[in-house]
């Protein structure tokens, strides 16, 4: 049992308000990495407290790269994965200090890698993908570390695929969406959720969830999975109107799906982090407008929820250390610490300051949306990219070669690189300017 009452959250000193960390990853407690929506891989070596940029992103055939999910099987060897198939997968085995493109990849590798399962030091799994209607549903494994990688079709099982864990090189789950299989070109609002297990090594694989699909509503999928044992697990459910979790207590054999049932209505879920088996914690979105960044809280193990929006927002991964747990992180709107007091707040010392964004456009707009700018004297190129909150990429908005100093601003209007008008939802505007980067979250209303 976890003694919470010394155990709080607090924000960390990773960027806050300039990005979304999609993932994070921690070797020990005080060592880690995360992934953010400027296309960096920062580190922290003091839990919290410091982080240093470890790598940027390049432009790949005229477009930035967004990463998306991130794991170290040992202290010197990490994986990054990424939802743009220029560059799927990075790889470094100096503990981040350089970074690899990974070039052998198998042809048929996930296009969209989503998510990272380390089993040890040799044995990692990915899985990828987030795009019902173009992009298959693929796995990948490596047994070597990351210098070689086999890749296998999941489209029998799956049209989504994002979470994977593994208790062994065997035996693990991988968590997504399914749609009928007589829709030609489905959509997310054609997906049941799946929780799919194999016993060996992905060859074969179980819908441990076929037996309540009709308790699913269509529009919901399986996004994040944790392990708090070997018998007890959950899913996060991504739903852009409910809030619910799965829920196991026999090691994976049943599930019950579990509404999140707090007084702000919680949906459209991403992360998810229990501590026991009792108290736990789910974030993401928050709403089908994709602005509330809702967290919630129980402490019955699923049955109610409490809203909890103090811990974090737009949470999309819980991980802890201890047992009983001692200290936890959340990667969000910044990354978020679980522990006895806040990081040391070493403000001179946070990782990227804003530069060059000089307003925060609207965090909504309906037709249009302006952006501005500033650029320093001699700047020889900068870009401005959109992609939706799923990380498809979707508009080259600048880029420009020896621009003139001085305050710009260029207007969206909610088009694709096509000129086809975009649905509603979320995206996100990165701007590079020399290699230096700022990125936003706005949402295109009805």
């Amino acid at each position: 049992m976890t003694n919470s009452a010394n155990l709080q959250w607090f924000p960390t000193n990773a960027p806050i308000a300039s990005s979304r960390t999609d993932d994070i990853w921690f070797i020990d407690p005080l060592v880690g990495w995360a992934v953010n929506s400027n296309g960096q891989i920062i580190k922290t070596t003091d839990g919290g407290d410091t982080w240093k940029i470890q790598f940027q992103t390049p432009i790949v055939n005229g477009r930035p790269i967004y990463l998306r999910c991130v794991s170290f099987s040992t202290p010197l060897n990490g994986c990054v994965g990424t939802v743009s198939k220029e560059q799927r997968l990075y790889h470094t085995t100096d503990a981040g200090e350089t970074w690899a493109i990974v070039e052998n990849l198998p042809e048929n590798a996930p296009v969209k890698i989503c998510g990272l399962s380390v089993v040890n030091e040799s044995v990692i799994y990915a899985s990828g993908t987030n795009d019902p209607a173009d992009i298959p549903a693929r796995m990948m494994k490596t047994v070597d570390g990351g210098t070689t990688w086999t890749a296998w079709d999941m489209s029998e099982y799956a049209t989504i695929l994002i979470d994977n864990y593994f208790i062994n090189p065997d035996r693990g789950w991988v968590v997504g969406g399914k749609a009928d299989n007589s829709i030609p070109k489905p959509s997310r609002d054609d997906v049941i959720p799946v929780v799919l297990y194999t016993e060996d090594g992905g060859k074969t694989w179980v819908n441990q969830v076929a037996d309540i699909s009709s308790s699913f509503p269509l529009g919901e999928w399986g996004w994040k999975i944790q392990f708090l044992n070997e018998r007890v697990g959950f899913v996060s459910l991504e739903n852009f109107n409910q809030g619910a979790i799965l829920k196991t207590t026999d090691g994976g054999k049943t599930w019950t799906r579990l509404r999140i049932n707090d007084p702000q209505e919680n949906a459209n879920l991403e992360g998810v982090g229990f501590v026991d088996e009792n108290l736990g914690w789910v974030g993401g979105w928050g709403d089908a407008k994709f602005q509330g960044g809702f967290s919630s809280e129980t402490k019955d193990g699923g049955k109610n929820w409490q809203d909890a929006n103090q811990i974090g927002q737009f949470i999309n991964r819980f991980r802890f250390f201890g047992n009983p747990v001692t200290v936890g992180y959340a990667s969000g709107k910044t990354v978020y610490k679980y522990s006895t007091a806040p990081v040391t707040a070493r403000q001179v010392e946070r990782v990227a300051p804003l530069k060059f964004l000089t307003t925060n456009a609207p965090a909504q707009f309906e037709k249009s949306v302006n952006i501005e700018y500033t650029l320093p004297e001699n700047a020889q190129k900068v870009t401005i990219d959109i992609w939706n909150q799923f990380g498809a990429y979707v508009r080259k908005l600048v880029d420009e070669r020896d621009p003139s100093t001085g305050q710009k601003s260029v207007v969206w209007d909610g088009k694709n690189d096509a000129g086809e008008s975009l649905p509603p939802g979320i995206f996100i505007y990165r701007l590079t300017v020399d290699g230096n980067v700022e990125s936003r979250v706005i949402r295109l209303k009805t």
